[in-house]
C-alpha cells in the first residue's frame, strides 16, 4: 500500500512524539482515515522527510512516532525563480500547480503595465496559491515546497534576485537569441525567468530589464499563453539538467 504524505510548515513535538492539529489533524483522520499503527510520511518543505507511524489520536491531535529521517538535497540544478504576470481566473491556479510539479523554487507574481489582474488588500488569492504548492509538492513527491510571494511591481523584483546570476526574459519580439543560447551562456548561480502578461511586455519595460542584466530570449515561432510559457521553460530546464 502506498504511504501517504502530509506537509507541516513547523515540526511540533510533545513527550517525544510529533503531533499535528487543526486542518492537518482533520486531513489525517477524516480524509486519509489513519489510525494508530498506520504508516505516514511527513515533509517539512525544507528537504526533510520523516517516515512515521501514527502513535495515537486524542483531543483533536494526532501523534506520530518517527521511524526514520531522510534528507534529500535539491537536485543538481540551480534554484529557479519565476517572475510571472498574474493571470485571471483558474488558469493561474493551474500554472502554479504545474510549475510546482516541474521544480520551480520561487514564484513572484509580477505586475507589468499591461497586467490585467488587480490586487487590493485581498490576500486570499495568495494563500490559495500557497496551498496549491503544498498539495502539488505532496502529490509529486517533492521534499521542498516552492515559495509564493505577494505580487510586486516589475521594478521591485531586484531585491529578491541578488543570487540570480542568470537572468532571462522571454520576449516575443526577440528575433536573434533563441532559448538554447541561454544554456550555452549559463553561469553559476540561480536562474530567474521573467514572463510578461498576455498583452506583452512594453518596450520601456524591456529596456529597464536589459539595463538590469536580463537577457531577452525567444521560445521560437509559437506564441504561448502566459500560463503555458512557464511550463515550457521549466520543462526545458528540467531536460537540460537531466543530461548533465
Amino acid at each position: 500500500m502506498e504511504t501517504r504524505r502530509i506537509f507541516v510548515d513547523r515540526v511540533k513535538t510533545k513527550n517525544g512524539l510529533f503531533f499535528v492539529t487543526g486542518p492537518t489533524y482533520r486531513y489525517v483522520v477524516n480524509v486519509l482515515r489513519k489510525s494508530p499503527g498506520d504508516r505516514i510520511d511527513i515533509i517539512d518543505g525544507k528537504g526533510y522527510l520523516y517516515r512515521s507511524q501514527v502513535h495515537s489520536v486524542k483531543n483533536r491531535e494526532v501523534y506520530f512516532k518517527i521511524l526514520d529521517v531522510v534528507y534529500r538535497p535539491e537536485e543538481k540544478r540551480p534554484r529557479i525563480t519565476l517572475c510571472v504576470s498574474p493571470i485571471k481566473g483558474p488558469r493561474m491556479d493551474w500554472m502554479i500547480e504545474k510549475a510546482t510539479e516541474l521544480g520551480v523554487d520561487r514564484i513572484l507574481p509580477t505586475l507589468f503595465k499591461r497586467t490585467v489582474v488587480k490586487f487590493d488588500e485581498n490576500e486570499k488569492k495568495i494563500e490559495r496559491w500557497r496551498k496549491l504548492t503544498i498539495e502539488a509538492s505532496r502529490q509529486s513527491g517533492r521534499f521542498t515546497v516552492p515559495e509564493v510571494l505577494s505580487p510586486i511591481p516589475l521594478r521591485g523584483i531586484l531585491s529578491y534576485l541578488k543570487d540570480a546570476q542568470n537572468r532571462w526574459v522571454l520576449y516575443e519580439h526577440e528575433r536573434e537569441r533563441k532559448i538554447k543560447e541561454a544554456f550555452k551562456e549559463l553561469g553559476e548561480g540561480e536562474i530567474c525567468v521573467v514572463i510578461g502578461p498576455e498583452g506583452g511586455i512594453e518596450e520601456s519595460e524591456i529596456t529597464w530589464l536589459t539595463q538590469n542584466r536580463f537577457v531577452p530570449f525567444s521560445l521560437g515561432d509559437p506564441i504561448f499563453r502566459t500560463e503555458t510559457t512557464p511550463l515550457v521553460i521549466l520543462s526545458i530546464i528540467h531536460y537540460e539538467f537531466m543530461k548533465r
